[in-house]
């Protein structure tokens, strides 16, 4: 069983589509590496993966279910250009909150084994909110591998990053067991099969 199929994807905003029959395949243990100018969808692709947005049209199956499901997405692990944390927790309790979520029993500790991977202190009481742009990227990526995910999705998961942190980053990603990501620098995840999305389709490259 594939670990992603997507099969005629369509999805429009009004008028717009954006993507337009748009066909992939991830298999168990692949990377996949999405590329393409700013505006061609390669963020709505992957919310679409992920199950933050659903599909105008198509079939969508991930890790052989729906990702209207939670005990799918609970599976899958999500990093975004900007991720979304609570401003007033510190680093640990936004990765803590997100393991209750996804009911990962191991996300508190295995989280402050990633902060910590990633150069950030699991004790520190200062909350996201003090934080640089480049910190709350570090702790996007530790809540997204705390739940020891299946199937990771990364949308410029390098964005606001050092090169340390891109270094770990990326070891991180090419150490994940199947990973979709969008990238302005393919060459980051070592082996992945490239394609380029543009006029709403995919193209391997």
């Amino acid at each position: 069983m594939s670990a992603v199929e997507v099969t005629s994807l369509v999805r429009r905003f009004g008028s717009m589509d954006v993507l337009s029959g748009l066909d992939l395949v991830v298999e168990p243990g692949e990377h996949i590496t999405v590329t393409g100018p700013n505006g061609a969808g390669k963020t709505t692709l992957l919310r679409v993966l992920s199950g933050l947005l659903r599909p105008t049209s198509g079939r969508v199956e991930v890790l052989d279910g729906d990702t209207g499901d939670p005990s799918v997405r609970r599976r899958i692990g999500v990093i975004a250009h900007s991720p979304s944390l609570y401003a007033r927790m510190t680093a640990l309790e936004n990765v803590r909150f997100w393991g209750n979520l996804y009911d990962a029993p191991d996300a508190a500790d295995r989280g402050g084994e990633l902060l910590t991977e990633l150069g950030l202190d699991p004790a520190d009481k200062r909350v996201i909110g003090s934080y640089s742009q480049g910190m709350r990227q570090r702790v996007g990526v530790a809540r997204a591998f705390c739940i020891s995910p299946d199937l990771v999705i990364a949308d410029e998961p390098f964005a606001g990053l050092d090169a340390d942190g891109a270094k770990t980053v990326e070891s991180l990603l090419n150490k994940a067991n199947t990973v979709v990501a969008a990238l302005h620098d393919r060459s980051r995840l070592s082996g992945a099969k490239v394609y380029a999305l543009a006029r709403g389709r995919l193209e391997r490259i």
